[in-house]
């Protein structure tokens, strides 16, 4: 994992637990697949941020 993700993997953890209890499996998938693609530098985390937040 890079630096940046080993400083996440508690919230990465919090949220996957937050999607079970919600019982949307295919947001944890898409969470998975995204998390993959940053551990393969696939995705850069600042990309995600930009794409995570759309303007208006």
């Amino acid at each position: 994992m890079s630096p940046t993700l080993d400083a996440i993997p508690s919230m990465i953890d919090r949220i996957r637990h937050d999607l079970v209890g919600l019982k949307m499996p295919r947001a944890l998938e898409a969470l998975d697949h995204v998390v993959r693609r940053l551990e393969h530098g696939e995705l850069s985390p600042s990309r995600l941020s930009i794409s995570c937040c759309p303007r208006n």
